[in-house]
């Protein structure tokens, strides 16, 4: 398994909290946000939601560094504390509003480059299941590898990989067939 630089540098850095270095927490929410808060507002799909989440989020990784047992899981660790924290924003604010209420007063906005091909890829990862969706948004838009995935679903690797085989799969004739269709 060939690790990345932001793995290896990760879990320098967990290290380096847990032993007591005061400024490796700060470099772990430089190096981690972005990442964070494309999960946060993929979950959430609200601006306002998707801050509220992040720092929840890392309220609950500063305070569960300390006992994260192996540093090299990290990334798949902070993903699912997103996760979490995501499902409670949405929970309370569905208890909150009526659903009605929430579309009418939120309209969804979308952070992505508007043009034809990301429009019919982003619709076209809509139409598959949410178990396969949410498999190519980590590992496609997150990043993350297929033990992180099964980290963050909580699914074996093989698991994981095969719900990418199969989302891919899926995708290939809707987006050749939709891609061809708006080629001049």
């Amino acid at each position: 398994m060939t690790r990345t630089q932001t793995a290896i540098l990760s879990e320098f850095l967990v290290l380096d909290a847990q032993n007591g270095n005061k400024d490796a927490p700060a470099q772990l929410v430089e190096l981690w946000t972005p990442r964070l808060l494309n999960r946060a507002y993929r979950l959430t799909g609200d601006q306002e939601g998707t801050r509220e989440v992040l720092q929840e989020s890392w309220i609950g990784i500063a305070k569960g560094l300390r006992s994260l047992r192996d540093p090299s899981r990290f990334g798949g660790w902070a993903y699912r504390i997103v996760q979490h924290k995501a499902a409670d924003w949405i929970q309370q604010r569905t208890q909150d509003r009526s659903l009605n209420t929430r579309l009418q007063d939120n309209p969804r906005t979308n952070p992505e480059p508007n043009n034809d091909h990301a429009h019919a890829i982003r619709s076209a990862i809509a139409f598959l299941d949410p178990n396969l969706r949410e498999v190519v948004y980590l590992f496609y838009m997150d990043f993350c590898t297929i033990e992180q995935i099964a980290i963050v679903l909580n699914i074996p690797p093989g698991t994981a990989k095969t719900r990418l085989s199969t989302a891919r799969s899926q995708l290939k004739p809707i987006l050749e067939h939709t891609l061809e269709r708006s080629t001049p």
